[in-house]
């Protein structure tokens, strides 16, 4: 299988790489394990929960936590575990995690739309999305303490025009 981590990071100058792990409508969180090269259960979600959206990475990077820049992908359509879409970012979320008896690090995830996205429905949800009192509400965002770990988030949206 292709070492998905060395995939390139940039598509061109407006567009990025995503590779998809955990699709929209998953209810377990799945990780790809960089020395198998296969995608493996991480964590089952609470019944009745499933992601919203796709979760995923952006290969060829680094994040402060150690492990490639996280990504949620903002789509319509479903995908699988492995699906490499070529996307526009459109914002981020700077998030800080603070795990215990470690300072705090940097763990941001990217906003993106695949580039064969019908423009009315991702703009209509990523501007759902931009207040940002209802980004921590809607993405559990908030600010805790659970396990020894300790979250902020702090949205950052880029709008583009149409």
């Amino acid at each position: 299988m292709t070492n998905l981590l060395k995939l390139p990071t940039w598509a061109d100058k407006q567009h990025i790489y995503a590779v998809v792990e955990t699709p929209r409508g998953s209810t377990c969180k799945l990780d790809f394990d960089s020395e198998l090269r296969v995608f493996t259960l991480a964590k089952p979600l609470m019944a009745g929960l499933t992601y919203p959206y796709h979760w995923g990475f952006i290969p060829s990077t680094k994040a402060e936590d150690g492990d490639p820049l996280d990504v949620l992908v903002i789509h319509d359509a479903q995908t699988y575990p492995g699906v490499v879409l070529r996307c526009r970012p459109v914002g981020i979320l700077e998030v800080e995690q603070e795990k215990k008896g470690k300072k705090k690090e940097r763990n941001d995830r990217v906003f993106a739309v695949p580039d064969r996205s019908r423009p009315i429905w991702w703009t209509s949800a990523v501007y759902r999305l931009a207040p940002a009192k209802s980004w921590k509400s809607s993405f559990g965002l908030r600010t805790r303490s659970k396990g020894g770990r300790a979250c902020s988030a702090t949205p950052i949206l880029a709008r583009s025009p149409l």
